[in-house]
């Protein structure tokens, strides 16, 4: 559950925000481009979780699969929320969402390596 692919969701969910955060100091709604690049990343995230739960099925050591599923899920779900929540609301609060939500991505797939490598926190 680490690697290249965990660090790639991190570093395209941090670009997002900063992209977020310029829409947000500029008073603009998301273009078109930032929804297909939120899409971008959601499907990143399911490849990241199924692989996650591949690789529970397969663990040799032992994870709190409650626990790892929730997280998984979590973050599955977050993004498509907050697309939803930013596509009805078009005032300036909608990219403060975006901002929030794509900082909280990147919490989540740290802490889905914590419950794999059993670390608690």
């Amino acid at each position: 559950m680490t690697g290249p692919y965990a660090t790639a969701v991190i570093v395209v969910s941090l670009l997002l925000c900063l992209g977020a955060l310029v829409l947000l100091v500029a008073d603009q709604s998301p273009s078109t481009g930032a929804w297909i690049l939120l899409g971008v990343l959601e499907l990143m995230i399911v490849v990241f979780a199924v692989g996650g739960v591949v690789q529970l099925v397969g663990a040799d050591h032992d994870v709190p699969a409650w626990e790892f599923v929730g997280y998984l899920a979590g973050l599955v779900a977050i993004v498509p929320a907050a697309a939803w929540w930013v596509r009805e609301e078009r005032s300036r609060a909608a990219a403060a969402v975006l901002v929030v939500v794509l900082l909280v991505v990147p919490f989540l797939v740290l802490r889905v390596q914590q419950v794999w490598a059993g670390t608690r926190g």
